[in-house]
């Protein structure tokens, strides 16, 4: 009998590929060839699955954002208070751990190719819509149960914090020792202290 391939499995194990490749030397580093390589695969096989380097990162691109949102579901189904599910929420764009730091490093890196690629930039701008939506209403949610205050914009608020992790992730990137993790949390609970009732 011919051996059955699960088309998906064989996706992510490139995805994976793609990723450890991206996080250990950047996405200048990622072509076709050495996707290959990195997953124990022939050029011919990768080829099969994507037809060209911005397929293979694309795919990529949104592994992490479904790695990111299997994060959050998880929050989400321990995490009933609003203010608090939209700390979490902003606290997944923080380097404070290894996995979050590797990342950052790409999510960055994807930054510099949405740049002058259609495709990427779409994705980016996309993501960062869903994720400053996301906290938006989340506040609005809190704000309605009385625990944030009523004169606060939410949709302003909203965009401000996700600015406000975006900055902390470049400079606790590049100086992790001023930016501990804890420093990083500290910041974004101190503004969202600002906001309660």
């Amino acid at each position: 009998m011919p051996k059955v391939v699960d088309h998906e499995e064989r996706r992510a194990e490139l995805a994976a590929a793609v990723w450890r490749l991206a996080s250990r030397d950047g996405l200048e580093a990622v072509t076709v060839r050495r996707v290959a390589e990195e997953a124990g695969w022939s050029t011919g096989a990768v080829v099969h699955y994507f037809s060209d380097k911005e397929a293979l990162l694309l795919f990529a691109f949104g592994t992490v954002a479904n790695r990111v949102q299997g994060r959050l579901s998880e929050a989400a189904e321990q995490i009933t208070e609003p203010l608090a599910l939209a700390r979490a929420w902003l606290l997944e764009g923080l380097p404070v751990d290894a996995e979050r730091q590797a990342e950052v490093r790409v999510w960055f890196a994807f930054l510099g190719l949405a740049l002058t690629r259609p495709a990427f930039a779409r994705a980016q701008r996309l993501t960062y819509r869903a994720w400053r939506g996301r906290v938006a209403d989340l506040l609005r949610e809190a704000q309605q149960r009385g625990e944030v205050r009523a004169d606060v914009d939410c949709a302003a608020e909203a965009a401000a914090l996700v600015a406000l992790v975006d900055g902390l992730a470049v400079q606790a990137t590049f100086e992790p020792r001023a930016l501990s993790a804890r420093r990083q949390t500290e910041l974004v609970d101190a503004h969202l202290d600002a906001l309660r009732a």
